[in-house]
């Protein structure tokens, strides 16, 4: 008898959370997705590992010990739903990526021009077009999802310009040889 009654809290418990995180108001939802990325965006790139897992005790920063010719050593969040991974070379802030889906894709689109106007320009990485703008020595793309895809990528890493390996977009029309 007990069984059936642990199943049913567990499972009430289980719809009450997956209520306050659908029906949460989209006004409150887009607040905290900006406040999510303004504060990962006034993350200065070099900024040493300990002083990343201070500002945020909520990323995953694992024992990195290993041998980072391997590969590169990261921390990673999933922040509500938003999923976050922060590259750390040298044990500092190399790349910063987010992950956002569903409905939160286009309130990235609106915070990236809000926040830094139009693009400076568009390309493809692998295949992948993205919308990509520079600003003081840091370059921020933004992907746009493929057809049906339900996922974008904001990247905030160093750089002056279109991010390494941008091939420029081929353009929409052509014009006839005159």
């Amino acid at each position: 008898m007990k069984r059936p009654v642990a199943v049913a809290l567990a499972a009430g418990a289980a719809v009450i959370v997956l209520a306050a995180g659908v029906l949460m108001p989209h006004h409150r939802r887009r607040a905290h997705t900006y406040g999510l990325l303004d504060s990962l965006a006034a993350v200065p790139l070099g900024t040493p590992l300990d002083s990343l897992r201070r500002a945020f005790p909520w990323l995953y920063c694992p024992a990195m010990t290993h041998n980072p010719a391997e590969h590169t050593p990261v921390c990673a969040a999933d922040a509500d739903g938003r999923d976050v991974t922060v590259d750390m070379p040298d044990h500092r802030v190399g790349m910063i990526k987010v992950m956002v889906f569903g409905r939160d894709m286009t309130d990235v689109v609106t915070w990236a021009q809000g926040r830094l106007g139009a693009p400076r320009g568009r390309c493809s990485l692998d295949h992948t077009p993205l919308a990509w703008w520079s600003k003081s020595g840091t370059t921020v793309a933004l992907t746009e999802p493929p057809p049906g895809g339900r996922a974008r990528a904001l990247v905030i890493r160093a750089g002056g310009g279109a991010p390494p390996g941008c091939a420029p977009e081929a353009p929409l029309h052509t014009e006839p040889p005159g």
